[in-house]
This record gives C-alpha cells, structure tokens and sequence, in this order.
C-alpha cells in the first residue's frame, strides 16, 4: 500500500474514533448552553487558557460571557465537576497522538474539574443555588470542590466552614490523609487575596485554621497554607 493512501486510511480512521466519542459526550449529561455563538464549555476552555490570575478575573469577556449564561450553565458545571476520568477519551487521545492531522484532543479530568471550578468563580455569588449541591461532591471531588465554592463568594461561608470541619479521609502511599479542611484553608486563601472575601468575612475561619496550623504535621500542604493564610492577619 502506497504510503498517501495508508496516511489517508489513518487520517479517516482517526476520524471516526474522534466523531463517535464527540457524538457521545455531547449526548450525555446536560445542556452545554451557549452565549453570542460559542457554548459554555468553548468559553471556560478559553478563560483556563488566560492562565492564573487572569483566569479568575471577572472583567474578562470570557468571565462576562460565563455570567451571561448564568445560573443556565449551573446543571453543566456539576456535571463537569463530577468527573472522575473517561477512559474513552483517554483512548482517544492516545489514539489522536499517534497522528499530526487532527489536533483536537479531549479534555482529560483534571482540565475538565479545573474549568468548571473557575465558572464558578466567574459566577460568583449568583451560583449560590449551587452550594448544597456541591457540597453533596466535596467527599468526591475534594481537591476541587473547596475551590468552586470559595468561587460563590460570602453565600458558601456556612459551607466552607462546614469543609473545614470534615474529616473523611482516603488511603495515600503515605498513609490516611484528610485533604477537605487542607484544600479548603487554600482555597479560602486565594478568594481572599483575591478579593472574593473580605478580610472582614475571612476572620470567621480563624479560629479552626489556627486550630489545623497547631495540629498538623508542619511538611504538610495543610500547614503551608494555614501558616500563609494566618500571615495575611499578622501584617
């Protein structure tokens, strides 16, 4: 077989592959609601590739058009954020590797988990019909949902608080580790700094960040952002 004809076979086999995973994950789950043309996913891809900070900058158009959308695109963004891996896409990304023609590639978990936290952030304080839902996927997704709802602003305060409480644990190389009240200490951190918490809102979580900064081993995550979160009181 020549070799144009064998590359053809390839480009129109990759093809396939991609056009039947596409057509799956766009049947499932909810509505990917659209604004000025481009849907919701298009937008969010778009704002994490702005990078930090300017990702969680509300002034962005990206940010605009997430808040244009509005509670609409809320069904989407939990449905993004209980993502726990897609073992087709992955095969189709492999297989999309193999070849220069097509450059699409599917989202992988974490793009996927990560962009929704940021729509949330772009929403703000209007996804605060959100809060018991995500509080229902903080045992599921505990690196990402303390994010999402330090994103919500001063209506998830009670749930936040409620984060930094929550023991559950999960098995590690290094043993029981017990990531929410961690991750939500940094996340609370970064809506502080910027500026989707007031200082004045913030000093709510003193006390048990000051608690978790005595009681957790100092070369932990948890550490390291209780002791940077407390610094930010000291100055």
């Amino acid at each position: 077989m020549k070799a144009p004809r064998r590359r053809s076979l390839v480009a129109v086999g990759v093809t396939l592959v991609v056009a039947a995973a596409a057509v799956i994950g766009l049947t499932s789950g909810p509505d990917n609601p659209e604004y000025n043309g481009k849907n919701l996913s298009t937008w969010l891809d778009e704002l994490s590739a702005l990078g930090h900070p300017k990702d969680t900058d509300p002034t962005t158009e990206q940010a605009k058009a997430i808040r244009a959308i509005g509670t609409n695109g809320i069904p989407w963004l939990l449905h993004d954020l209980g993502t726990k891996g897609n073992a087709l896409y992955w095969r189709c990304n492999q297989v999309l590797k193999k070849q220069g023609i097509i450059k699409y590639r599917f989202p992988e978990a974490h793009d996927r988990l990560r962009r929704a936290c940021l729509g949330f952030h772009a929403l703000g304080e209007s996804a605060a019909s959100a809060i018991p839902d995500l509080l229902k996927l903080v045992e599921v997704q505990p690196g990402y949902v303390p994010s999402a709802l330090a994103g919500v602003g001063r209506p998830a305060i009670p749930a936040l608080q409620q984060c930094l409480t929550n023991l559950w644990s999960c098995d590690s190389s290094v043993g029981k580790l017990r990531p929410i009240p961690g991750n939500t200490i940094g996340a609370i951190h970064n809506a502080t700094r910027a500026g989707r918490l007031s200082k004045d809102d913030a000093t709510i979580f003193l006390p048990a960040v000051r608690e978790w900064a005595q009681s957790t081993n100092r070369n932990s995550s948890t550490y390291n952002y209780a002791t940077d979160f407390l610094k930010d009181f000291d100055r």
